[in-house]
């Protein structure tokens, strides 16, 4: 007899019954597993395609292909004048490049919107048809790589001038405009290039205090609005401006900003324009008058964006005050070292070897007796990232029956290693171009000389004009044997300049491209070939091309890298009138980056 209860049977039933189900269930199908192992397989294959996958460069770029830009847009800024003033907009497309066998297509036009002010009180000015009739109708015709074209205008006041190319007149356009006013409160010669819209922007130079009228020009060409920050700052710090935070510059607008009326009796400014939604073109400009007598005016140019070595070149030699400017943005204060590098080599001047420029403040260091007179290339290096520029003062030169002052800038400039050009060069009597090349040398320890050594240079023979050393048609210093550029710098700082005789120089030829006043180009003229030994700067003159009202200069690079700047002059009985800028790189490629499969798409697509 079972001592077995009838519920623990039943629960051996059960777990039999369940056993031969499981044991009874049809083997997997080798298929489905087959199918398993394939969707792995490109899975792996997968992820390590994205590790294989192009990544960006070294350089932070994303490695793509570099094809010829398909577009290219120049903005004028104030291509009009007033009071008996002429503005000059000179265009070109320079030949001679990349994709410009394709079909182009150029537009010349002034913006339609209105002009405000950074309060929002600014009227509404529209492009006047008559007055455009009159004195802004472009000259010349852009059909094909090598035209040019201008855009001349006298007592009238005018929009912003728009150029855009397409296609093959895309590579390779430049364009720049320039004032002439001889007999008013604005007397002087001001000149900038003419560059297209971007979302950052860097200027340092302005005042605001008596006598001073700076001002800040931003004009968006664009179809949609822009909204932007501007942050000034000076010797003290930020300036709070609220205003300035959030500003809307409607499409096809213009809005001017005026230092004065934003940061009252402020010596020295640096600015830094930031736009959150759409894209600008910005300038600012600045003029000076004590009392009823001018004191020169000009624009600002651009400087870099804030790097922890900062080259200024176009420091103008002569009489009158240099005043290097240097901005360190943010909260951390910057360590200095100033290098200055002339035509008969690069030193530190013992009498500013460092600067320290607290975080967020704007610092002034004058350079006269560190230069000597000599033209120069400011060579900064930092332990933070700055900006910088100079102002320069010109007193008086070639004065013949007064002494009125004129007033020129400079700024941080990019290095060279390909093309650059500048175009609304003048080329009348009375005028005269010098272009300035730089090849930096590397971060190197400059040992002190003594006094004694440097006593015979104070006879060093200097060209009248320039400042600079006589320069020879292949671009080296002539005083010495040989061209050599050994020679220590003229002055009486006590300083070595440095040993870099084992650099290879840089190669740069310059090409002019003469124009007629009727907007003609005109025949080719021979290259001028230029060896830039590294740690030195080279002046060239410019001759002036024959029958030309104004001139192209293109500059290529063909070993190296340089910094470039010019300075234009026009002789005038009460004093020169002198303007200049530094070169920035020719807008030509763009890198279209490569399509690059997702695998999380594909995946979910098996």
């Amino acid at each position: 007899m079972s001592d077995e209860s009838p519920s623990s049977a039943e629960d051996r039933r059960r777990l039999r019954r369940r056993r031969t189900r499981v044991d009874s269930a049809p083997p997997a199908d080798p298929g489905a597993w087959r199918a398993v192992g394939i969707v792995a397989g490109i899975a792996v294959v997968l992820v390590i395609a994205g590790l294989l996958a192009p990544l960006p460069g070294a350089d932070g770029q994303q490695v793509g292909a570099v094809e010829p830009v398909d577009s290219s847009t120049a903005v004028c800024p104030e291509p009009g004048s007033v009071d008996l003033s002429r503005t000059t907009s000179a265009i070109t497309v320079v030949p001679g490049l990349a994709g410009q066998d394709r079909v182009g297509e150029a537009f010349i036009a002034y913006l339609e919107g209105g002009d405000g002010t950074g309060d929002g009180s600014g009227s509404t000015v529209a492009a006047d048809a008559e007055a455009v009739a009159a004195n802004g109708e472009p000259q010349g015709v852009l059909a094909q790589p090598g035209d040019a074209a201008q855009v001349v205008a006298e007592t009238t006041r005018l929009p912003a001038l728009e150029i855009r190319t397409l296609g093959g007149l895309a590579p390779g356009l430049v364009a720049a405009q320039t004032t002439q006013d001889s007999f008013n409160d604005g007397r002087g010669l001001s000149s900038q290039a003419c560059l297209g819209p971007d979302t950052t922007w860097w200027f340092v130079g302005g005042g605001s205090t008596a006598g001073r009228e700076t001002q800040l020009v931003l004009v968006n060409p664009e179809s949609t609005p822009a909204e932007l920050e501007v942050a000034i700052s000076g010797p003290d710090g930020p300036v709070s401006v609220p205003r300035l935070r959030g500003l809307v510059v409607e499409p096809l607008s213009r809005v001017v900003v005026r230092l004065s009326r934003e940061a009252p009796r402020l010596p020295a400014a640096a600015w830094r324009v930031t736009v959150r939604q759409g894209r600008v073109m910005a300038g600012v400009s600045d003029r000076e008058a004590e009392g009823f007598v001018p004191r020169g005016a000009d624009w600002i140019p651009a400087s870099v964006d804030p790097s922890m070595r900062v080259l200024v070149p176009g420091v103008i030699g002569g009489p009158g005050g240099r005043q290097l400017l240097v901005h360190a943005p943010g909260d951390l204060s910057a360590t200095v070292r100033v290098r200055l590098i002339t035509a008969a080599g690069s030193f530190v001047p013992a009498a500013t070897p460092e600067i320290e420029v607290p975080g967020g403040s704007v610092v002034a260091v004058d350079l006269d007796s560190a230069l000597q007179g000599d033209d120069a290339t400011v060579d900064l290096q930092s332990d933070q990232p700055i900006v910088a520029g100079v102002r320069q003062r010109h007193p008086g030169v070639d004065a013949a029956a007064g002494a009125l002052e004129e007033l020129s800038f400079t700024a941080g400039a990019a290095l060279i290693d390909t093309s650059a050009a500048v175009t609304g060069l003048p080329a009348e009597r009375s005028t005269g171009v010098t272009v300035w090349l730089t090849a930096p040398d590397d971060v190197i320890t400059i040992e002190r000389a003594p006094a004694t050594d440097m006593a015979d240079m104070s006879d060093m023979e200097t060209d009248a004009a320039s400042g600079t050393p006589p320069t020879s048609a292949e671009g080296t210093p002539t005083d010495q044997p040989g061209g050599s550029s050994e020679t220590p710098v003229s002055g009486s700082t006590g300083d070595l300049p440095a040993d870099d005789s084992a650099a290879a120089p840089a190669q740069v030829t310059l090409r002019i491209l003469a124009v007629a006043a009727d907007g003609q180009p005109l025949p080719a003229t021979e290259d001028i070939t230029v060896s830039v030994p590294r740690g030195r700067l080279v002046a060239i003159d410019i001759p002036r091309p024959e029958g030309a009202a104004w001139f192209t200069a293109v500059a290529t690079v063909s070993a190296g890298e340089v910094v470039i700047a010019h300075r234009a002059v026009r002789r005038n009985k009460d004093g020169s009138l002198v303007t200049g800028y530094p070169w920035r790189p020719l807008r030509t490629t763009v890198v279209v980056p490569r399509a690059v499969p997702a695998p999380g798409l594909a995946i979910s697509g098996a």
